[in-house]
C-alpha cells in the first residue's frame, strides 16, 4: 500500500517466498506496520496542528467583525458629537475621546487583519506539510522499490552465474536413452571440446536406418518415399517389417573403405521402434542389420512383358 500513499491495508507476501522463507514476510509486515504508524501519528499531529489553525482563523474573523462594528458605531459617535463641540454644547474633552477611541479600533482592525492573514498562511503550509507527508511515504516506498529491483538484478544475475557453472558440471545426451559405452570414466578428469563422453543407445520410437544406394539407383530415390524395412534378427514372414519415409540422401556418393564400392547414403525414419507379434513386443536396438525397400514407383505386368521387346527396339538400329 505503500507505493500508492494509502496508509490502509495489509502487506501480500508472495506465496513462494512465504512458503521457503516465512520470515522475512513477517519482518516486512513489522516494518510495514511501524512505518504505517509513524505516518499516522505525523499526520495526527499535523492534522491537530491544522483544527488549531483553522481555529484562530475563526476568532480572528470573529474579532475583525467586532471591531468592525465598534468602529462603525464610534463613527457614528464622531460625527454626532463635533457640531455639538462646535456650537459649545458639548466639551471638548468629549470629542477627543471619541476621536483617541476611532484610532484605537482603526489599530486594532489593522492588527486583525494582519492576524487573518498570517493564519491563512500558516493553514496553507499545514495543508501542504499534510500532503507532503503523503507524498514522502510514496517517494521512500518508491526509493526502497528501486533498491530492491536492483538488489534483485544483481542476485539474479549471480544465480544465472551459478546455475550455469553446476549445468556445466552435468554431462547430459541430447536424446533419451540407455548408456551403451563410457570413453571417459575418470573422475576430475578433462575432456576436450566435441570429443565423445559416453555411447547412448536411444529408447524414443523413432529409428532412423541408414542404408546404402548404388548409383544407378538413386536418381529413383526421392525424400519422403515410402519404404519397408525388413531387420534380418527376426524372420520377416513372421514378423513382418517397418514401415518408414526417407529422411534424407547425401549429395555425393561415399566409398566403401573395404570394397572400394561406391554407394549413396539414405536415411529411412520410421515412427516406431518395435515389431509385435501375438500380443508380443519386440524391441529393435541400434546396431541390428536391416535392408530396406524403397518404393520408387509403380509398373504393371504389361510393363514387364514389353521391357525386353522396348529395348531391343531401341537397340536394333544402334552400331557399337
Amino acid at each position: 500500500f505503500e507505493q500508492s500513499g494509502n496508509v490502509e491495508g495489509s502487506f501480500l507476501c508472495p506465496a513462494e517466498i512465504q512458503k521457503v522463507a516465512p520470515e522475512i514476510c513477517d519482518n516486512e509486515q513489522k516494518l510495514l506496520v511501524a512505518r504505517r504508524d509513524n505516518f499516522e501519528v505525523k499526520l495526527s499531529v499535523l492534522k491537530s496542528r491544522l483544527d488549531q489553525r483553522e481555529k484562530e482563523l475563526d476568532e480572528a474573523n470573529a474579532n475583525s467583525d467586532r471591531l468592525s462594528k465598534s468602529l462603525a458605531v464610534t463613527d457614528q459617535e464622531a460625527a454626532l458629537v463635533e457640531p455639538m463641540v462646535k456650537k459649545g454644547l458639548m466639551a471638548k474633552t468629549e470629542q477627543i475621546r471619541v476621536e483617541r477611541e476611532q484610532t484605537d479600533l482603526h489599530g486594532q482592525l489593522n492588527l486583525a487583519g494582519e492576524t487573518i492573514k498570517k493564519t491563512q498562511a500558516a493553514i496553507t503550509e499545514a495543508q501542504l506539510q499534510v500532503n507532503e507527508l503523503g507524498l514522502q511515504l510514496q517517494q521512500e516506498a518508491l526509493s526502497d522499490l528501486t533498491q530492491a529491483l536492483a538488489d534483485l538484478s544483481v542476485v539474479d544475475e549471480t544465480i544465472r552465474g551459478a546455475t550455469d557453472k553446476v549445468a556445466r558440471t552435468d554431462i547430459r545426451s541430447p536424446v533419451d536413452g540407455i548408456v551403451n559405452t563410457l570413453d571417459v570414466n575418470t573422475l576430475g578428469s578433462f575432456v576436450q571440446p566435441g570429443a565423445v563422453v559416453a555411447g547412448i543407445v536411444p529408447t524414443s520410437e523413432t529409428l532412423l536406418v541408414e542404408a546404402r544406394v548404388s548409383p544407378r539407383d538413386v536418381a529413383f530415390i526421392q525424400p519422403d518415399q515410402d519404404a519397408l524395412i525388413k531387420v534380418t534378427a527376426y524372420d520377416f514372414s513372421i514378423f513382418g517389417g517397418i514401415e518408414g519415409k526417407v529422411s534424407t540422401i547425401t549429395a555425393d556418393s561415399l566409398v566403401d573403405q573395404k570394397t572400394g564400392e561406391p554407394y549413396y547414403q539414405v536415411r529411412v525414419a520410421t515412427e516406431k521402434s518395435t515389431l509385435q507379434r501375438n500380443g508380443k513386443t519386440y524391441s529393435i536396438i541400434p546396431g541390428m542389420i536391416c535392408s530396406v525397400d524403397i518404393k520408387t514407383g509403380r509398373k504393371t505386368i504389361l510393363n514387364y512383358l514389353l521391357k525386353p521387346i522396348n529395348k531391343a527396339r531401341q537397340e536394333a538400329m544402334s552400331e557399337r
